[in-house]
């Protein structure tokens, strides 16, 4: 069962009735600006609860005074997966959302909902797909209990297009939407249910209990799904009206990502601190796997924003909705200036711009 952007959107005020702000609170010690702009950020759960992912730069651009060092203040909203966040938006109870950019499309092509996306924080995600051991193949998904955080939500639909991609009915297994992702493969080990999608860091977490495998690695994973699926989006009214702020969270942003790129011990002390329940070996390997990964550059590369666009419409969920084009969902003016201002990055990254 899909739920429609419509349907979503007018239940953004119920939504967002259960949502608790969280004001981040600055502990560098770095000068700040004589002007500090506000913004507010609207964030699926599991990227408040410092995602072992690239998504954690939302956390450590305040753990290390990045925010304070380009002058702007971010207040987040924590909230349940992409649809919770586009009624946010919508509602105007945030001023930016992280979302998932089939929802974006859908908001502007349906809605006629002039959202933007201007940054990204994650490109090629390690995501895999964990099941009981007793399923063998991805066939064997059929039937079975699959938890994803909600429907229409991006572990969802990018599993979705992995299930397509073998040449399966995306609705093969029974979803259930469960919430975030620790409580997705708490529930896995525990035998509540028989699969899920989460990150390889999130994997890690339940240190290889019996009775559970990897059914699809994050290698296949990734190659079977867009390497660009989610970005940071503000309606239009809001890039003109905070246009300055969003380009100082852009900066931030881009200038976390790169500090964690060179010093990556940076990101496992974090780690370590952040979530304790993991094993050192876990965050390292963990970190290994991210180190290419982070978006060093905004992950905002024209042609691959292309590729995502085209691979969305490819969904056959999307066959009746009215085509539009990249242009008319991302606003590339603040990756750009960004990167005029840190300068060119010229290390190793898979974030090419």
């Amino acid at each position: 069962m899909h739920l429609t952007i419509t349907s979503l959107l007018r239940g953004g005020a119920t939504l967002l009735a259960s949502a608790t702000l969280g004001l981040m609170v600055s502990t560098s010690a770095m000068a700040q600006p004589t002007d500090v702009l506000e913004l507010k950020l609207a964030l699926g759960v599991a990227d408040t609860q410092f995602n072992v992912t690239t998504s954690s730069v939302f956390q450590l651009a305040e753990q290390f005074g990045f925010y304070e060092k380009h002058g702007v203040k971010v207040t987040i909203v924590p909230l349940d997966g992409t649809p919770q966040a586009v009624a946010a938006l919508n509602a105007g109870a945030v001023d930016i959302a992280d979302i998932a950019i089939d929802a974006a499309l859908r908001l502007r092509a349906e809605n006629d909902l002039p959202v933007r996306g201007f940054v990204a924080v994650g490109r090629g995600a390690a995501f895999l797909i964990a099941a009981r051991s007793e399923i063998e193949t991805i066939e064997d998904l059929a039937g079975k209990s699959y938890a994803i955080a909600d429907n229409g939500s991006l572990d969802h639909t990018l599993t979705e297009a992995v299930l397509r991609s073998y040449g399966m009915d995306a609705s093969a297994p029974n979803f259930v939407a469960i919430g975030p992702p620790d409580v997705r493969i708490q529930a896995l080990a525990a035998g509540r249910i028989d699969a899920t999608t989460v990150s390889y860091g999130t994997f890690q977490s339940i240190n290889n209990p019996p009775g559970i495998s990897v059914l699809i690695d994050p290698d296949d994973f990734s190659s079977r799904a867009p390497a660009l699926n989610k970005f940071v989006a503000a309606l239009d009214s809001t890039i003109e009206t905070k246009g300055e702020a969003i380009q100082r969270f852009t900066n931030a942003l881009i200038d976390t990502s790169r500090a964690m790129k060179a010093e990556p011990q940076r990101w496992i002390d974090a780690i370590t601190e952040g979530r304790p329940e993991l094993s050192p070996e876990s965050i390292k390997a963990t970190s290994d796997l991210v180190h290419k990964r982070w978006c060093v550059n905004g992950c905002f590369s024209p042609s691959e924003l292309v590729k995502s666009v085209d691979f969305t419409y490819e969904n056959p969920d999307f066959a009746d909705v009215t085509v539009i084009s990249a242009d008319d969902i991302v606003d590339q003016r603040f990756t750009t200036e960004a990167i005029e201002t840190l300068g060119t990055f010229t290390g190793d990254t898979i974030d090419v711009r």
